[in-house]
């Protein structure tokens, strides 16, 4: 039976023991597998960058937001680079060998693995008010009525969009403001200039590929 999950793993350690190995790999290995250089070059430029912050924020003790949040955004940069390389450059590469490629991290056995799917159902939300220009948001997956996401799915992402009293109701496409759970409950702080204003949510589920999914919740709340 297939496996839906993602080829690059999410937890953040095991994510730079695996690209460490990738990059290493096709660093040595480029011009036997025909790679382009300059390709080669970006994805080596990007470990350096991740591999800086990530030297710093790993370090619980004295990293700060700001390390962390820099980590962050180097790794989405440099996770499309190794995805770019894996599967747009090396699966299905002639000049590799099935063992190559599996030493890079790629499994090519498609009876064992796939990857994640795009969601075509979205999450039920429930919106509570709580403290000052916030509020609590519990997601429940809808095939489950359960706390939790579907499989293959990595989080979800709410776009809000605010409207005056008495004027239409506006659609995902106006939102202004936008928040991403990876977990199935969190918290939201409102701009401080949206007081009073009453918002319509969209929520929709992104798989591990970052991949959105189809269908979105629409639910409506107040910023008090």
């Amino acid at each position: 039976m297939a496996v839906t999950r993602d080829w690059v793993p999410k937890q953040i350690d095991k994510f730079k023991i695996f690209a460490d190995n990738l990059c290493e790999r096709v660093g040595d290995n480029f011009e036997d597998w025909h790679l382009d250089a300059d390709e080669v070059a970006a994805l080596l430029m990007w470990q350096i960058v991740f591999n800086g912050y990530y030297k710093i924020s790993s370090v619980k003790n004295t990293h700060s937001t700001e390390d962390t949040e820099n980590t962050k955004a180097a790794r989405k940069t440099y996770q499309k680079e190794l995805r770019t390389m894996g599967i747009g450059r090396i699966k299905t590469n002639r000049f590799m060998t099935n063992v190559d490629k599996l030493a890079c991290g790629l499994n090519i056995d498609s009876d064992s693995y796939r990857l994640s799917s795009i969601a075509k159902i979205s999450p039920l939300i429930a919106f509570k008010n709580k403290g000052s220009m916030g509020g609590k948001i519990v997601c429940i997956n809808p095939n489950t009525y359960k706390i939790c996401k579907p499989d293959g799915q990595d989080g979800i992402k709410i776009t809000f969009a605010f409207y005056k009293l008495g004027k239409r109701m506006p659609k995902e496409a106006s939102g202004t403001f936008t928040i991403y759970l990876t977990k199935c409950n969190g918290k939201v702080v409102f701009p401080e200039n949206k007081l009073g204003m009453p918002f319509v949510g969209f929520a929709r589920y992104f798989n591990t590929r970052g991949i959105l999914g189809t269908i979105a919740t629409r639910f409506e709340g107040m910023v008090c």
